[in-house]
């Protein structure tokens, strides 16, 4: 039999989220992820402690795009919504998966701010190791909002239905440091309803 598979219908929705929580960034720091090198291929084992620069560290552990500019981390954004897909309420991981991609052109992955205030530096004690603590340097956002674009299969979701997830997904997934999927209550957000969705 012959099998006839019309074409994909490619839709594209463009919306606002705005913050309903503050937002914590960690992104890995060159300096970290060097470390984390030399250590699985030279075998270290010592650890030289440096001068601690609150600042540094908190610009280190900042999201930002090619040009410089502040955001949030596109994959997490993509995350968020997936986790906050279930079968119990009609919309399954896996079709978010397939039928669901960001449109985000900068090259580090990063949708930019449309607004936000000033960071402050936050410090905070974390465990690392086993029983060990160490403290941490990172910019807390208390108010944030960006402008997301997703391409979606028209066939298999509607606007109402990503619009809805996203809702969801703000609502008690979040992003970043301490979002309540990770048992925090930062990085929450909604759907900014004074900014009109585009549909294409």
């Amino acid at each position: 039999m012959a099998i006839n598979l019309s074409p994909i219908k490619r839709s594209t929705i463009t919306f606002t989220i705005k913050s309903t929580s503050s937002l914590i960034m960690h992104k890995w720091s060159e300096k970290a992820k060097a470390m984390m090198r030399d250590k699985q291929q030279k075998g270290t084992k010592t650890k030289v402690r440096d001068l601690r620069d609150p600042e540094h560290e908190a610009k280190e552990a900042t999201y930002v795009t090619a040009d410089g500019d502040v955001g949030i981390p596109a994959m997490a954004f993509k995350n968020a919504l997936i986790t906050a897909a279930h079968k119990d309420i009609g919309i399954e991981k896996t079709l978010v998966r397939k039928s669901l991609f960001l449109k985000c052109s900068d090259a580090n992955l990063v949708i930019p701010f449309t607004d936000a205030s000033d960071p402050v530096i936050r410090e905070d004690m974390v465990r690392v190791g086993a029983g060990s603590s160490d403290m941490r340097y990172r910019p807390e956002f208390s108010s944030w909002s960006a402008s997301v674009s997703l391409e979606f299969d028209a066939e298999m979701l509607q606007p109402k239905d990503i619009l809805a997830l996203a809702g969801r997904a703000g609502f008690g997934v979040g992003i970043c440091e301490w979002r309540p999927e990770k048992s925090g209550e930062f990085g929450r957000f909604e759907i900014d309803d004074t900014i009109p969705v585009e549909v294409a």
